[in-house]
């Protein structure tokens, strides 16, 4: 896994820290086991029956992190992956597997919404004092639509980090932005990252939704609700007539027997 370059290394009078974790998928779709490259990080996608432990995953739980060791078999599926880890803090830190390098004022990390129930919410990351040279790996990096996850963690009265740390953000990228800061021949620069929570985007994605079957079933197979669309489709209906059949109310109308002191009469067929 790769990690940006540590800067700083002293410590200082904290007590927390944000660790900011950026999954960015270099393929779509998955690629199945029997196509995996050795000496390459992936994300299990789906299980099947590949047996993921023998090519270098701790688990074959879907989501797992690995770098393969050779080409698997069976139906599974998974995504190629590089992974990015940076964090506010005074010195590098390892967090599952991930090693997090302390980048401390250099990482800037935004605000994020804390309710008891899930809620909708975005948030950004900014990371400043990129030269010239590194700026290209950002172009060249596909950072939209990758995964952004932000967990923050407390340091104990001997500078120790605590376990666990609490995830307090999980969404899609959605923008980014690049800035210049140019001091005579030396350009800097700093990279602000956008991601939407993931209740946001699966509002955005059932707000379009059509009112046919496929569209409704696409996110949930077994619903049903839409199923009789097109047997209905074209078919023409009076909604000011009782269901059952025609029916006269009482005392309205200026036909005989239907007014004042009329003989008032209901059919219903």
């Amino acid at each position: 896994m790769q990690s940006i370059p540590q800067v700083s290394n002293n410590a200082t009078q904290i007590n927390s820290a944000e660790f900011v974790k950026l999954t960015i998928f270099n393929e779509y779709p998955p690629t199945v086991a029997a196509n995996i490259t050795a000496n390459t990080t992936y994300i299990i996608q789906t299980s099947g029956n590949t047996n993921w432990t023998a090519i270098g995953a701790n688990s074959n739980a879907v989501g797992t992190y690995f770098t393969a060791n050779s080409a698997g078999t069976g139906t599974g599926t998974a995504s190629n992956v590089t992974v990015l880890t940076a964090s506010t803090s005074y010195k590098n830190e390892t967090i599952d597997g991930n090693v997090y390098s302390a980048l401390q004022g250099l990482l800037q990390v935004g605000t994020q919404p804390r309710n008891i129930r899930v809620t909708s919410g975005d948030t950004t990351i900014s990371l400043s004092g990129i030269d010239g040279n590194n700026i290209y790996t950002v172009l060249a990096t596909k950072i939209r639509g990758s995964e952004m996850e932000i967990y923050r963690g407390f340091y104990d009265a001997n500078m120790v980090l605590e376990s666990p740390v609490y995830q307090r953000f999980r969404g899609i990228v959605t923008t980014y932005a690049i800035t210049e800061d140019r001091e005579g021949q030396d350009d800097n620069f700093t990279v602000s990252i956008n991601a939407s929570s993931y209740k946001t985007v699966l509002e955005n994605r059932i707000a379009g939704r059509k009112t046919n079957k496929e569209s409704w079933q696409f996110f949930n197979s077994t619903d049903t609700s839409m199923n009789q669309v097109y047997a209905i489709s074209g078919v023409q209906f009076d909604f000011g007539q009782d269901p059952k059949g025609k029916v006269t109310v009482p005392g309205r109308g200026g036909n005989p027997g239907t007014g004042p002191g009329g003989n008032d009469q209901m059919q219903e067929n």
